[in-house]
């Protein structure tokens, strides 16, 4: 590592906010805490978890699922909890200091501000494909691996390929779709799903 490397490195730590919790895949302690801190703000904003639900357009199962920490909203959703509940919180907002945490929320049990990060498979291959050091996705790429099942991580080149095939899909129009969707499923083994229309 030369001089301009560990400058580059002094300078990310120096605007990498201290977060409290890092949420998302492989994360169950800190998904559990997440969700308390969730379940906190629905609680002090008076909602019944089916109000809150409802309000959120979630089911009331999948709430609870948060809550108790097995599933964790995207960091796009979190805009909805902290309108829902009334709660005092950003979702990336430049904060004294210069930098931008992806959540800070008041914890209602004690008036702190909760520092929160989001992980994702998405967002890491995104970032990747930006030039970003990779964090949670692996590191090395095996040309004699097996065909991957859904619940594999992906590899670095594969998690980059998806996030590139993701921002396409965003800008594609459902004809594309369509069809894409038609791919897949022949390639797949979904027989008589892309011919009925679904």
């Amino acid at each position: 590592m030369d001089d301009g490397d560990r400058q580059l490195d002094a300078h990310r730590q120096a605007f990498t906010p201290p977060y409290d919790l890092t949420v998302g895949p492989g994360r169950e302690s800190d998904n559990r805490r997440f969700g308390e801190l969730l379940e906190r703000l629905r609680w002090k904003a008076g909602m019944s978890r089916a109000d809150a639900a409802a309000k959120l357009g979630f089911s009331s199962e999948y709430l609870r699922l948060i809550e108790v920490g097995k599933r964790t909203p995207a960091l796009g959703q979190v805009s909805k909890f902290l309108d829902a509940y009334g709660a005092d919180g950003a979702v990336e907002k430049v904060q004294p200091g210069g930098y931008r945490p992806h959540l800070i929320v008041i914890d209602p049990m004690n008036d702190d501000p909760v520092l929160v990060q989001f992980i994702s498979r998405i967002r890491e291959a995104r970032r990747i494909a930006l030039g970003g050091p990779p964090g949670e996705v692996d590191r090395q790429v095996d040309p004699d691996q097996p065909k991957r099942r859904a619940h594999d991580r992906p590899s670095v080149r594969r998690a980059v390929e998806l996030g590139v095939v993701i921002s396409l899909l965003t800008q594609a129009d459902d004809s594309a779709l369509r069809k894409i969707r038609e791919t897949l499923e022949e390639e797949l083994g979904y027989p008589g799903r892309a011919s009925n229309g679904t």
